[in-house]
């Protein structure tokens, strides 16, 4: 069974009434890129880390964070909210995702926390116009109301995510998931800005994006320049075909 390591000495009570944020690496790495914006925007502080029987072997020093762990636990203060971030360097084995999954619940249930915003990637085949940003999906009776935005209903769900939503409800825990429409098979910051932007609206307060939306303008870039790339080599190979007939 997976296990909380505190890095830091911290009154459990100071948990208490918190709002849990998580997400994984899934459709556009949406719920990775919204959690880590939100760590560096908040500024909040790691306070431990949750080990699994299989962690991946893969870590990295930063100045900012220290050494990396796979599933990292931030809290601090946002507004008048305490807020917890847990956030998925790496994603569970496929072995070991239900345990996984069920101790988020756990730890959750166990921090006493007030409510779970869990985050994750939609397709865009969803979409019923381009001004639509993102779905959402309530989990026991949840007090967030997210009016700007249709509930997702009678569409699969898959992945870590599908998981814990399953045990979040199954543990009697309140929340929201938030599926920003998002390009599925590339890092989609634009994605992630729309979910900061809905959570920014639960926390009451205003968190910057520019950061999420400079990063989309240079993968966007990159994509206009290997398609025009794409184009010319296909022209020449078309035009060489021409040449031989």
């Amino acid at each position: 069974m997976p296990k909380f390591v505190p890095l830091v000495d911290l009154d459990p009570s100071q948990l208490k009434d918190s709002i849990l944020i998580t997400g994984f690496q899934g459709f556009g790495l949406v719920g990775y890129l919204t959690t880590l914006h939100l760590v560096r925007e908040l500024k909040l502080r790691k306070i431990g880390f949750i080990k699994t029987r299989y962690m991946p072997d893969v870590t990295m020093y930063t100045r900012e964070h220290g050494l990396q762990y796979p599933f990292e636990v931030y809290f601090g203060t946002a507004g008048e909210h305490r807020v917890i971030v847990v956030v998925h360097n790496g994603t569970p084995l496929e072995k070991e995702r239900t345990s996984y999954a069920e101790y988020l619940a756990s730890l959750a249930k166990q921090f006493e926390v007030k409510e779970v915003i869990l985050v994750g990637g939609l397709t865009q085949e969803l979409r019923d116009n381009p001004d639509e940003k993102y779905r959402w999906i309530p989990i026991n009776n949840t007090s967030i109301v997210l009016n700007n935005a249709k509930i997702l209903e009678e569409k699969y769900v898959i992945g870590p995510l599908a998981l814990a939503m399953m045990f979040i409800q199954a543990y009697g825990i309140k929340g929201v998931v938030i599926l920003p429409f998002t390009e599925p098979y590339r890092p989609d910051p634009k994605a992630g800005a729309a979910a900061v932007e809905a959570i920014a609206q639960i926390l009451g307060l205003s968190i910057s994006v520019q950061k999420l939306i400079e990063e989309a303008a240079i993968i966007e870039a990159i994509e206009a320049e290997r398609a025009k790339i794409e184009k010319t080599i296909e022209e020449s190979e078309k035009k060489t075909r021409l040449t031989y007939i």
